[in-house]
């Protein structure tokens, strides 16, 4: 397959850049996978900092944490521990607090979203809070409801679902307390870069489903895909979307997509040139799971049959990813799309370290 785009590092499949090694003291960084950049041009990069013995490494047991890059991405900061996730780590009120999604606001504002545990087996304990930075990620606020009247059945866990649109902030929630979120798909938006949200409409996924990823299409629908999750009988080919042409009011029947390798934990970026691109681990189940995989498609909806940027030996649970598109607000019109994905390092276990791919060089940008 002819790619019309540079994937670096190149030769792939491969481990990426490693950007986060956790293997020095031990830990892991498993979930909590966030980009954002701001509107200064610095990339905050979030990743979390959990235990590597609680659940192998698997679990919610620590803090969240970002690496900030002011030169577009050639090189990063110490890490910057995020005070409140690491106060309720430490505190008694909930098990842990991570961050789950990361966006930039029309005004700057950057908005992060945690979703508050009640253990390490990623039970929810009560519904998600944001923090606000209005200097790029330098200072944040306290937290702040997400829905007030809301139960974290309604409302309890996101995989950075979250786009700009309109001027308006969207968020996909799942709901649910268990740890596969056994609950209704809900859409939120913030209408002034995340002073407040409002509840807007409850998506019309099957509450069995798990993950989701979302976006806008050039014809200005919203498009929201979610894993059809149904244990050893999942379909990994066919992922369910819906789509919305009044900005989330209301929405499509639900309808399928296909992914020649498979898709897990999806993560779909926003159109650079010619190409959406999407994201994540390439199944649980059957042959070529556990792989990292890259989708591209002219259409966000219609993919190709998919390139592997890391293939896993043996097989395990980790290609929790993010990506973010980087040049937004330089004044040169060129993008590139950051992606970061947990890859893991201690065979046996599910240790795992962060590592960064570019994709570059993208056709139809000019």
């Amino acid at each position: 397959m002819e790619i019309p785009f540079k994937i670096v590092p190149g030769d792939i499949p491969n481990k990426g850049m490693l950007f986060v090694d956790h293997s020095k003291n031990g830990r892991s960084g498993h979930g909590g996978n966030c980009i954002a950049e701001c509107k200064n041009g610095d990339i905050l990069a979030f990743y979390s900092n959990v235990s590597g013995e609680i659940l192998n490494g698997h679990g919610v047991a620590g803090w969240s944490e970002y690496r900030r890059s002011s030169d577009g991405g050639k090189t990063w900061s110490d890490p910057c521990i995020l005070e409140y996730s690491k106060k309720m780590w430490e505190g008694s009120e909930v098990y842990s607090a991570i961050v789950f999604s990361a966006v930039t606001a029309p005004d700057g504002t950057v908005i992060a979203v945690l979703s508050r545990f009640e253990n390490e087996k990623w039970v929810k304990k009560l519904p998600p809070v944001y923090l606000l930075s209005r200097d790029n990620g330098m200072t944040w606020s306290g937290p702040m409801d997400i829905d007030r009247l809301a139960s974290v059945e309604d409302v309890s866990l996101t995989f950075d679902a979250s786009f700009v649109h309109g001027g308006k902030v969207f968020t996909v929630f799942m709901g649910g307390s268990a740890d596969y979120c056994p609950g209704p798909y809900s859409m939120y938006v913030s209408q002034d870069s995340g002073e407040t949200f409002r509840k807007r409409s409850t998506l019309p996924f099957a509450h069995t489903n798990y993950y989701s990823t979302a976006g806008v299409l050039e014809d200005g629908r919203i498009i929201v895909y979610s894993y059809p999750y149904r244990g050893g009988s999942t379909d990994e080919h066919n992922m369910h979307y819906v789509t919305s042409s009044d900005e989330g009011h209301t929405w499509s029947e639900v309808k399928t997509a296909y992914f020649a390798k498979k898709i897990r934990n999806p993560q779909m970026s926003e159109k650079i040139g010619d190409y959406y691109f999407l994201h994540g681990r390439s199944g649980s189940y059957g042959k070529d799971k556990s792989n990292f995989v890259l989708y591209s498609s002219g259409d966000g909806i219609n993919w190709d049959e998919g390139v592997f940027l890391y293939t896993a030996d043996p097989p395990r649970g980790d290609c929790y990813s993010a990506n973010e598109v980087i040049g937004k607000y330089g004044s040169s019109g060129h993008k590139r799309l950051l992606i970061q994905s947990s890859i893991g390092y201690e065979p046996g276990t599910n240790k795992v370290n962060e590592h960064h791919w570019w994709i570059e060089d993208i056709a139809g940008q000019w």
